[in-house]
């Protein structure tokens, strides 16, 4: 596989020149240009193939171009494109109904992606506290929480680097030790309004919360009179192996935020809620202009129907647990790697504080050998495959994941 940014052809080296030139410098550039893809496999503007591990962030739960999504969503532009939330659109109203029949939730409001679905959980909360004359109006989150980059969903985002550059933020946010037990009855008390933490912590790595932790927090919110509320943006919609990947911890919370696999490609979010919480709402305390849009509804419609099927799910747990099996001895005879962990197709592996390179460097790495990953927290690579990815494509990747890796630690062993 040829070094795909190294020599770009024109037409890539014109697109870089482009996107430098109009874009806000909020990217690292140049980027590689895809223009195609198919299930778990991309094609670059140079026409060389990646086995993509990416899945647009865990997004494309069902791989590149699925076929029928984009007959579909044509159909429903065809008919209706967009209406604002001025006025009722069935598909909205039934991908709704889908919802809250395959969670048990009682209601549901619709956003654009997970940070507002987070903002919108949040202000909710709050709202929620105020109809019970409670006074507390704090939120608690973890230690590696990515929650987004809105003012409330930044401000219970724990990276300094995220955080930093727009302090001071939304106030009243403590911050705890995820998966620690100790100390939550000091730091959950009645001051708050709402807890969020994520099942799986994506951004930091696929680090997976504990059972023990995940029913501490519920039990301790439940006796402070907090709102629970589930950060499933990344490792919901099937990603660990069931719709909800708090259905592994049979943990539930007052409130669970999708995004990313929700929308097929087209952005959506949505956040569950139950009647109790939804009870404290009321007409204009909130609203999205774009969001549950009929085109991005009918997307979403397509998806769930073919990801909540207990076959797929329980395809993606063999797959998932494949995948941990491969990592798991990939690292064992790594003296790079530290460990790898994960729950379904949300795995990662971490770097052994010795490693002399980086979760960047592995990125490149693996690019240059046609597999696309990307980093978690400040140690950590992600792999994130489509669900409906195969064990040969897993076995692929590992295997040009064990090869990049061969070539950095033989180039750091070479060093003086």
């Amino acid at each position: 596989m040829t070094q795909a940014l190294a020599s770009p052809p024109p037409a890539a080296a014109a697109l870089a020149h482009d996107e430098a030139r109009w874009l806000a410098p909020l990217y690292p550039l140049p980027r590689l240009e895809l223009v195609r893809g198919r299930g778990a496999r991309v094609w670059d503007a140079a026409g060389e193939e990646y086995l993509d591990f990416t899945s647009g962030i865990a997004v494309n739960a069902l791989g590149h171009a699925p076929r029928g999504l984009a007959a579909a969503v044509a159909r429903q532009m065809r008919e209706l494109g967009h209406c604002s939330n001025l006025f009722a659109n069935r598909p909205a109203a039934g991908l709704a109904g889908e919802l809250v029949r395959r969670t048990g939730y009682e209601r549901v409001f619709f956003c654009n992606s997970g940070t507002e679905g987070v903002e919108a959980a949040l202000k909710f909360a709050r709202a929620h506290a105020a109809a019970r004359g409670r006074a507390g109006r704090d939120f608690v989150a973890f230690r590696g929480g990515f929650h987004g980059r809105t003012g409330f969903a930044l401000s219970t985002t724990w990276t300094p680097a995220y955080r930093e550059p727009f302090e001071p933020l939304v106030p009243g946010v403590r911050f705890g030790e995820f998966n620690a037990t100790d100390g939550l009855d000091t730091l959950i008390d009645e001051g708050v309004a709402a807890v969020i933490v994520e099942p799986v912590q994506g951004e930091a790595g696929a680090v997976p919360a504990t059972p023990a932790f995940l029913a501490a927090v519920r039990a301790r919110a439940t006796a402070a009179g907090a709102v629970l509320v589930f950060d499933e943006v990344q490792c919901g919609l099937g990603r660990c192996g069931r719709l909800l990947a708090a259905q592994h911890y049979g943990v539930r919370a007052d409130a669970v935020v999708l995004s990313k696999a929700l929308g097929g490609g087209l952005p959506l979010g949505a956040v569950l809620l139950t009647a109790e919480l939804a009870a404290a709402l009321r007409p204009g305390v909130h609203g999205s202009t774009f969001a549950g849009g009929a085109p991005a509804a009918t997307a979403a419609a397509w998806t769930l129907a073919r990801v909540d099927r207990p076959q797929f799910l329980a395809r993606v747990r063999r797959r998932g647990e494949q995948l941990a099996a491969a990592l798991a001895a990939l690292a064992a005879r790594r003296p790079s790697l530290a460990e790898a962990r994960g729950l379904g197709l949300l795995r990662a592996v971490a770097l052994a504080p010795q490693a002399p390179f980086g979760p960047a460097e592995v990125v490149a790495a693996c690019r240059d050998l046609g597999l696309l990953v990307t980093r978690g927290g400040e140690r950590a690579v992600r792999l994130l495959p489509p669900l409906v990815v195969t064990p040969e494509e897993i076995g692929e990747a590992v295997a040009r994941l064990d090869s990049a890796l061969t070539r950095l630690e033989t180039s750091g062993a070479e060093q003086p």
